[in-house]
């Protein structure tokens, strides 16, 4: 046994996730309402048999590994860390390869911060940085707190200091620090002011750099490494979480000179998102510490359609947003330099996200002509389809009807047909790439299929049965793969009378249908179908439907056969054809 295997083994997933949530029984199972996302129905399973959990809503799931890894928002190396010491298991490759190259990284990191803000604050090299910094309003008390630096215009000085404290220039260069080329690599920083990127444990995973002499992009960041992924940061998140969590809410600015003076100036529930396209990990970190994110970039959010999936992933998620005004082309490092009070005004005033799209659109098209209302309606309704509350979808919907002076019914048809007025049929559940926490639609012959092989991964204990319909009752090839494992399963252990055990079913079950025997297993259904005589009955009328639905299909494809036919006149082929369409209605009758 592993050491995965004997942590899973000493650590019950029911009592590791109560820590964190309250959990109720649900049959075999447990639920819960789901911490990933908000709902207001739970379905957020738990399986201490399987050792699993999984959430209908949002589709997270996995072991008590990923469960930490979600909810604390660390990588795989440290859960392992942490279960393994809860466990009381010494893990035999404690000091990993894995493990010693973050630690390594972390080092170099902060090595490097010292270096950078020692050369801004204490050498002449960084004087004009200096300057600069505090031309732009920064005290020397908020450069400390942060740990501003420079990186003088050298190729190869932060390199050379770095190698003198014993680092090799592989690691500088897994680490970002360092450019590989064909001389060995170069400092990626240079002539930058240096904003180091600063973890929840107080760890430098990166850094932000500013150009101080014009030439070269304004800014560039540590790119993706084992320690950094922008898509899971939030500058200034260190500092600013105890105070998101007072206010109970989050302000959001694109850029890091933005949040640091608002930070400076007194308003302190800040960060900076580094960009108005919200990712999902930046929407995860955001829910530990509040449910309400205000938005404050330099630019027309309406327009952008990145900004504007980002924006509906964090609706989805259960986030209320807002926009902050700030008036037109200023930002909020300019605004808070230049009157504070009008920065915490502003902030006060957020308007709903909804309200600002309808504002944008109006002061950019013409609500008076047809063409202008043709046009806020493009850009509005697909807004208005993704929205997740009901209550609020209704209350726009009808904002938008009084601005463009149309029936509000016109406007909920289009609304329901995913907000494009050029298509025909539209669901709101779409699968989006961007999004988890929504899936497509459903056949209910799919919605059967489904319960039926939930019902079967959950035959009562006291029962021996071994199902007696064809595989040929499953469209879906998974489903029909799945069935006929279990039949062998459930045949086999028939002889020696033993009860169903879903660990031993999946032993036998191919890798690319576990994900989907999980699922299912988690599936709940009714309590009551825990009695053997409920479940059989129930049993029985799911495969009765799976059959109408069957002889439904097949008498819809006799239907067109039948009117091709009539339409060219082939008689002795429309009598045999009319023969089996009368044979299956009856047939239909009988099931």
């Amino acid at each position: 046994m592993d050491d995965l295997d004997l942590i899973k083994q000493k650590i019950n997933i029911v009592d590791l996730i109560q820590e964190y949530l309250p959990l109720k029984k649900s049959g075999v199972n447990f639920k819960a309402s789901c911490p990933f996302h908000q709902e207001k129905t739970p379905s957020f399973m738990v399986s201490p048999e399987r050792g699993i959990w999984h959430c209908f809503g949002c589709q997270k799931g996995g072991d008590i590994f990923k469960f930490l890894m979600e909810k604390e928002g660390v990588e795989f190396p440290e859960a392992l860390e942490t279960l393994a010491k809860k466990a009381g298991v010494t893990l035999r490759n404690q000091r990993s390869k894995v493990k010693d190259q973050r630690v390594r990284m972390f080092e170099a990191n902060q090595k490097a911060c010292q270096f950078y803000h020692y050369l801004l604050t204490e050498h002449q090299l960084g004087k004009r940085a200096l300057e600069y910094l505090h031309k732009r309003g920064l005290t020397d008390k908020t450069i400390k707190d942060f740990n501003l630096g420079y990186a003088p215009n050298s190729w190869d000085s932060l390199t050379k200091f770095l190698k003198k404290k014993g680092f090799s220039g592989q690691e500088l260069e897994e680490v970002g620090l360092v450019v590989p080329s064909r001389n060995g690599g170069y400092d990626r920083f240079r002539g930058r002011i240096t904003f180091p990127l600063v973890d929840l444990k107080n760890q430098v995973i990166g850094f932000a750099g500013r150009i101080l002499e014009a030439g070269g992009p304004k800014y560039i960041n540590t790119p993706q490494t084992p320690i950094f992924d922008k898509s899971h940061f939030l500058f200034g998140m260190n500092l600013s979480r105890g105070e998101i969590r007072l206010k109970k809410q989050a302000i959001l600015t694109e850029g890091e000179m933005d949040m640091i003076l608002s930070y400076q100036a007194g308003v302190k529930n800040v960060v900076a998102s580094k960009g108005t396209a919200l990712t999902s990990g930046q929407i995860e970190l955001l829910k530990r510490y509040t449910e309400t994110i205000l938005l404050s970039f330099d630019m027309d959010l309406a327009g952008d359609s990145a900004s504007r999936r980002g924006i509906e992933m964090a609706d989805n998620a259960g986030l209320n947003i807002k926009v902050i005004h700030l008036g037109e082309g200023k930002d909020p490092a300019e605004l808070v330099l230049k009157d504070p009070g009008a920065w915490e005004k502003a902030v006060l005033g957020a308007e709903n996200i909804y309200d600002y799209y309808l504002q944008s659109a109006a002061r950019r098209f013409s609500h008076q002509t047809a063409e202008g209302k043709k046009q806020i309606a493009a850009e509005i309704l697909p807004a208005l389809a993704k929205i997740s509350d009901t209550l609020t979808q209704e209350h726009y919907i009808q904002k938008l009807a009084a601005l463009v002076a149309v029936p509000e019914e016109l406007i909920r048809r289009e609304v329901k047909k995913g907000g494009n007025p050029q298509v025909a049929s539209f669901t709101t559940f779409s699968k989006r790439p961007e999004s988890n926490f929504q899936v497509s639609p459903r056949s209910r012959r799919e919605l059967l299929e489904e319960y039926l092989l939930t019902l079967l991964l959950k035959i009562p204990a006291d029962l021996t049965f071994v199902p007696g319909f064809p595989e040929t009752i499953f469209l879906s090839e998974n489903y029909r793969s799945l069935y006929v494992l279990l039949v062998l399963y459930l045949d086999a252990i028939s002889f020696k009378a033993g009860a169903f055990n879903i660990a031993e079913f999946v032993k036998g079950v191919p890798n690319d249908l576990v994900f989907l025997v999980d699922r299912l297993y988690l599936t709940e259904i009714d309590d009551k179908l825990a009695s053997s005589g409920v479940w059989e009955q129930e049993l029985k009328v799911v495969v009765a439907e799976l059959k109408k639905a069957l002889v439904r299909a097949s008498l819809e494809k006799l239907s067109d056969q039948i009117k091709n036919a009539q339409a060219f006149g082939k008689i002795e082929a429309l009598e045999i054809l009319n023969r089996r369409f009368r044979d299956l209605s009856l047939k239909l009758k009988t099931l």
